[in-house]
């Protein structure tokens, strides 16, 4: 054989040879062994299955990534935060509004999932409106502010009403937290009239009822206010002299109004604190006296679906129940004229200095004491919703402080709002 003959024909093979090569490596190129690949990854265990927010888990499984960062750790589909990682075991918290799901873990693009976590909701308390600065600033959230704001309310829209005290005026806050003043001039006096037209002096109470007319108790001025949803300021009763006396409109008198609630009829009932006494006026305006006994010294007011109002006392430290018939027995708190934080049932639990109130949609009264903010179910039993702290600050109920609270209210939903008196500012508990 000629050498040019064997030279094309070792030319020939080679090139056959580097076709195929290069089809075997095209061929396995079609589908490549992934490289994002964690073949081990496993999520075996939780050292926690159920709790709330910030709550510390320790997640047992393979294949984690020693690098926190690189590993992505889901509950439910929320985001939550690796501080700790080790190859087996990876330490995290609970995030907020986590909801019940499995845990998952995602590391380079392989994915594992792990048990279910069940969420329990978490209080949390927000500053939606105001600060620590005192002034009569509207706008949104801190850029408002307030001056001691006293009794608040929330309409069937999420707007809440806050009698601003010392600023005399009564501030609406829109579920945005836009707040604008809705009524009173800002000078003290009683002149009726239209929006800013209109003066208060030291209001207090505060409600609203089912057509959105908001009712103020004008404390200094000793007169029961009505403010229709267009801003219109009258006068629902009261002379304006500090004396406790029956009638119709402006020929009743009230001694110290304070405390309000609104029945499903229209009837106001009022704390009146210097008569001792609860006060009813009907949508006409006649006035009442619906209870008087036993040295009873009201502040706040609420009442149930069933037309039973509770009653905040602050000389006894007691929370009095009065039926639609007047008849008037002690449903939480045991008459300790010193003041208490007892938790308990009924009787067994104590008040220190309780003076706001109010209910939400399944019957569970809420007050607020100078020890802290106090839930008290249907059945009479007391606990401590958070007790007071050295501290202003948001989150979770356990950093926050409860020693300027004042004026109270729940929405339909479940939501808590209260006045600040000594923070100037309007706060929220929600649960998430």
């Amino acid at each position: 054989m000629k050498f040019s003959s064997l030279k094309n024909s070792f030319s020939i093979a080679f090139t056959f040879l580097m076709l195929l090569f290069f089809a075997n490596c095209s061929k396995s190129g079609s589908n490549p062994t992934p490289k994002n690949t964690t073949p081990n990854l496993a999520i075996s265990s939780l050292s926690v299955s159920s709790d709330s927010y910030t709550t510390s888990v320790t997640i047992t499984g393979t294949g984690f990534s020693p690098t926190a960062i690189d590993d992505k750790l889901f509950f439910n589909g929320v985001a939550a935060v690796v501080s700790v990682a080790s190859a087996t075991q990876l330490q995290t918290r609970v995030p907020l509004a986590a909801g019940t799901g499995n845990i998952t873990i995602t590391i380079n693009g392989a994915t594992a999932t792990g048990p279910v976590f069940t969420y329990q909701p978490t209080e949390i308390e927000t500053t939606i409106a105001g600060g620590n600065t005192s002034g009569a600033a509207n706008g949104i959230g801190s850029a408002a502010t307030f001056f001691q704001p006293n009794g608040i309310a929330v309409d069937a829209a999420g707007n809440l009403y806050v009698a601003d005290q010392n600023n005399n005026l009564i501030r609406k806050i829109t579920p945005g937290g836009l707040v604008s003043t809705f009524a009173g001039s800002g000078a003290a006096g009683s002149a009726d009239g239209t929006g800013t037209a209109a003066s208060f002096n030291s209001p207090t109470g505060i409600a609203i009822d089912g057509a959105g007319n908001v009712y103020v108790s004008d404390m200094i001025s000793g007169l029961i206010r009505k403010i229709t949803p267009s801003g219109v300021v009258s006068t629902l009763a009261g002379s304006g002299l500090r004396q406790a006396v029956n009638g119709t409109g402006k020929a009743a008198s009230f001694s110290n109004p304070v405390g309000l609630a609104v029945d499903a009829s229209g009837n106001v009932f009022v704390a009146d604190q210097g008569a001792s006494q609860i006060r009813k006026i009907t949508p006409a305006g006649v006035v009442t006296t619906f209870y008087s006994g036993n040295g009873i010294n009201p502040y706040g007011l609420t009442l149930d679906k069933a037309g039973n109002i509770y009653v905040t006392d602050l000389t006894s430290n007691d929370i009095i129940k009065i039926t639609p018939n007047g008849a008037a027995t002690v449903f939480a708190g045991n008459s300790n004229i010193a003041g208490g934080d007892v938790d308990g049932t009924g009787n067994n639990a104590s008040f220190y200095y309780p003076n706001n109130i109010a209910i939400d949609t399944s019957g569970n009264l809420f007050v607020i004491d100078r020890n802290g903010i106090r839930e008290i179910t249907p059945a009479s039993v007391v606990t401590t919703l958070k007790a007071g702290s050295p501290l202003y600050l948001n989150g979770p109920l356990e950093n926050v402080d409860f020693t300027g609270a004042e004026g109270i209210t729940v929405d339909g939903t479940g939501n808590i709002y209260f006045t600040d008196l000594l923070g100037n500012s309007v706060r929220k508990i929600s649960y998430q």
